[in-house]
């Protein structure tokens, strides 16, 4: 169910993209996506994860990740379409305490992942985020300030796509700081839902 991350390379990461959250964050519109790697052991389709123990402090955020289907390079954004493999909901979870060290995306099991499906519009996917049974985060991709078809345009003038990698498009307004023991749920009724439990590395 899901052996189409089993070939991932790499995932590559947007910072805030939903306009809301950007000024949330007081980024103005004019300015770059802010963009990071993160492993393929980072990646879990489990409903229970283990997050290392150090780990003091974790954000949770749900996204629309997009998987290529096939290597590319300098596509042009029109093409996009005919590179992709398909469409999941994920949680680019975020080790908040490390951002001075560039630790931040670095840790295993921060990536849980849903059922890949292909028949989307990524312009119109709804997102909700829900913890311990609470929705803390809502939006739909039409509110990107950057599609999902042009940020991978963008990337991979920067870098070779290829089959199996992920990209995460980024998160709604209010990502929500968890914590051991947490349900979260992520909701979707383009893409399906996933639900896990955060649990500390033993």
């Amino acid at each position: 169910m899901y052996s189409y991350f089993k070939q991932t390379r790499k995932i590559i990461g947007v910072g805030p993209n939903f306009k809301a959250f950007r000024e949330q964050k007081g980024i103005t519109h004019e300015e770059d996506p802010f963009l990071f790697i993160k492993s393929p052991q980072s990646l879990t389709a489990e409903t229970d994860i283990y997050l290392p123990g150090l780990l003091s402090e974790f954000i949770c955020e749900v996204e629309m990740a997009v998987i290529i289907g096939q290597e590319a390079r300098n596509i042009a954004e029109e093409d996009v379409p005919s590179i992709v493999a398909g469409f999941a909901i994920a949680n680019d979870i975020t080790a908040s305490a490390h951002f001075d060290t560039g630790r931040f995306k670095l840790f295993d099991q921060m990536t849980p992942i849903g059922d890949m499906v292909s028949d989307v519009d990524p312009y119109n996917v709804d997102l909700e985020m829900w913890v311990n049974g609470k929705l803390v985060q809502k939006d739909n991709t039409a509110n990107l300030l950057f599609s999902a078809n042009w940020l991978i345009s963008h990337i991979s003038r920067m870098a070779t796509l290829c089959k199996g990698d992920i990209i995460l498009t980024g998160t709604p307004a209010n990502p929500l700081s968890c914590q051991i023991g947490d349900v979260i749920e992520m909701k979707s009724p383009q893409l399906g839902n996933h639900q896990f439990t955060i649990h500390r590395e033993l």
